[in-house]
């Protein structure tokens, strides 16, 4: 019997590569042969804490658990029902296609699944890569092994056939920024949220900022400030994004940065704030990088840590700010974010966010270069010979 590879967390920093059994599956289940998965900040603060709980309610993660919710992968085989059931747009889903797979695995029947549009708040939320375990078959829950078996509830998404796997895989993560700024749009006349020709500030442009980065610029931003410690990643983001760009080892303290956000916006501070470093403390700063009725939105401190110290009156009541928490993004956002990178891509090279790729039985070095400044996206799979196939 074939036997499936997979790298699997079984404690702190211990990724150890395992084998599993190749699974049947039902009429309303799915399997897919994984081309890439990657590596996402969540990722990371499993990979060093180890069982951690996550941003939606009883999101715990269990181990061991095989990483991976950033997915692009081949359908192998898929039931009748769920060829139907589990695609978005277009004709059903066939096998042998080249798909997005969604990351969270809603019921369709509580509250939040009835009343709130798209967006994975359920009450019997799953999600691959983490809160999922691989402890019990079919064991196959993470992007990071060869194949993916896929649940009933889960949305797949075709990807274009012209474009590249690395641009798909980054999929995932431009539908959190199309999410959050679809969230913060808001009628251009009120000046209330984002609206095009604003100046938007991401802190951290790791993959997430990045993607942040490269919303602001495809939904129109004037200017696109960004923030961060790698002298790497900010090459990158004046790179790709044009973005004017201030370096922690130039501007050390917070009054240094916002001083240097101030000379670039007239003196008002920007128009929206974009927090992607997954640390608490930077929600504060990032309240002081506001300009009066400017709006934040607080995308990476997904995992709980330790609070911070914020001034209700002088940080959001003076000024009036719009404050928007991203926990995931609406279903909806995938194929939307893959349309997009599919226009612009003859204008900016995606590609180019993906700075290392690892095989399965390299995972383990794979956390240990996404977690250091001198990386971008950092992809899990069969991906290093890449060859685009028009299925």
């Amino acid at each position: 019997m074939e036997r499936i590879i997979a790298p699997v967390l079984r404690a702190r920093r211990k990724i150890v590569t395992e084998s599993f059994p190749n699974p049947r599956i039902g009429p309303s289940d799915a399997l897919v042969r994984m081309i890439g998965a990657a590596i996402c900040g969540t990722d990371k603060h499993v990979f060093q804490a180890g069982e951690i709980r996550l941003g939606l309610p009883g999101d715990v993660v269990k181990l061991p658990v095989i990483l991976g919710h950033e997915n692009v992968g081949v359908v192998e085989r898929i039931g009748s029902k769920a060829s139907k059931e589990m695609t978005t747009d277009g004709e059903q889903i066939q096998e042998g296609e080249r798909v997005v797979i969604s990351a969270d695995i809603v019921c369709g029947t509580c509250y939040y699944c009835r009343n709130i549009y798209g967006y994975p708040w359920c009450l019997n939320h799953k999600s691959y890569g983490d809160v999922i375990s691989c402890k019990d078959p079919p064991h196959l829950f993470g992007g990071m092994a060869e194949k993916l078996f896929v649940l009933p509830g889960t949305f797949l998404f075709r990807v274009p056939k012209s474009m590249s796997n690395k641009i798909a895989v980054l999929t995932e993560q431009m539908a959190v920024a199309y999410g959050a700024f679809g969230r913060a749009f808001q009628s251009p006349n009120s000046k209330d949220g984002y609206s095009p020709g604003d100046t938007v500030v991401i802190q951290g442009v790791g993959p997430l900022g990045m993607c942040n980065a490269l919303m602001a610029r495809m939904l129109g931003s004037s200017k696109i400030i960004a923030i961060d410690r790698s002298s790497y990643r900010l090459k990158l983001a004046k790179s790709i994004c044009g973005a004017e760009v201030i370096d922690l080892a130039e501007h050390s303290t917070p009054k240094d940065r916002l001083d240097a956000v101030l000379s670039l916006t007239d003196g008002l501070g920007a128009d929206t704030v974009v927090e992607c470093t997954g640390f608490p403390h930077i929600v504060s700063e990032g309240l002081d990088l506001l300009r009066n009725g400017g709006t934040y939105i607080v995308e990476g401190a997904y995992a709980e840590g330790e609070g911070t110290k914020v001034s209700p009156s002088r940080q959001i009541l003076a000024k009036n700010a719009r404050i928007i928490g991203v926990s995931g993004m609406p279903y909806q956002a995938y194929s939307r974010a893959l349309k997009m990178m599919e226009s612009y891509r003859s204008i900016i090279p995606f590609e180019r966010l993906v700075s290392h790729v690892f095989e399965q039985e390299d995972a383990q070095e794979a956390m240990k270069v996404s977690i250091g400044i001198d990386s971008m996206k950092v992809v899990v799979g069969r991906m290093k010979n890449e060859v685009i196939r028009n299925f």
